[in-house]
């Protein structure tokens, strides 16, 4: 066989495969859907728990080629909830739905995450970020009532301040009866209600040291409760570090 032949039918073929080779290592096929989020933070702002639950919209576009898929969606959080498409057409958008309901939040602002899961090799995985805070319909000031040390067989008080944040009637307001006969309490309206309602808290004649632990429940004309602990203390020395 002639040196041309050997080249036109073995080596020329050889190259040619080889470099096509290295071609599709070097440049793998591309996946041609692609999941893009309109906003990747989303926030809810302060959100008063009496409205109840909030609905925030986010859009998403498939930018390629081939019908995408939604897998799944976590979030680590247990106030708020995804409704999520089980699918994006290509170059289509769809509508991810955070609801959140106030009620459940923490006190302070929270930032929870995210995580979109899909089919795409591209973006496997797209992370949002849901920001919010609740505003009480009411608030107790401290939120615990402790009376600290204190001796046996005395009586102490300590005043708290209700403070309103809802439209409510105050005259509804109840101060449910506590299952120790030591404890007591009332609630008085000062002439601004604007500034709040005090609640005075009485502890007396306990008898055996140590800790003292209770409950004390408002009941609020809209079925709702505000719930706070009374602590104490009961020592025999005379350092007593409680308001009498």
């Amino acid at each position: 066989m002639s040196k041309r032949r050997i080249l036109t039918l073995i080596v020329i073929p050889v190259l040619l495969i080889s470099g096509l080779i290295i071609v599709l290592v070097n440049n793998p096929r591309e996946s041609t859907d692609t999941l893009i989020l309109a906003q990747q933070r989303v926030d809810f702002g302060t959100l008063p728990e009496w409205e109840g639950t909030v609905t925030r919209s986010v859009t998403a576009r498939n930018i390629g080629k081939r019908t995408l898929r939604i897998q799944s969606v976590h979030i680590g959080c247990s106030y708020a909830k995804i409704r999520a498409p089980e699918q994006i057409l290509p170059n289509e958008e769809a509508a991810f739905h955070i609801v959140l309901n106030p009620a459940t939040l923490p006190t302070d602002e929270i930032t929870a995450t995210a995580t979109i899961f899909t089919d795409s090799l591209k973006t496997p995985s797209v992370t949002l970020t849901i920001v919010a805070a609740a505003k009480r319909f009411a608030t107790l000031n401290p939120d615990v009532c402790d009376f600290g040390n204190i001796l046996p067989e005395t009586t102490h008080h300590k005043e708290l301040k209700l403070s309103l944040n809802a439209p409510l009637d105050a005259s509804g307001i109840r101060l449910l009866p506590s299952n120790q006969p030591e404890l007591t309490w009332q609630m008085t309206a000062p002439p601004d209600t604007a500034t709040g309602h005090l609640i005075t808290v009485r502890l007396r004649s306990l008898r055996d040291s140590g800790r003292f632990s209770s409950l004390l429940t408002v009941a609020f004309p809209n079925e709702r409760t505000l719930t706070f602990p009374v602590t104490a203390e009961i020592v025999t020395s005379t350092h007593s570090t409680s308001t009498r």
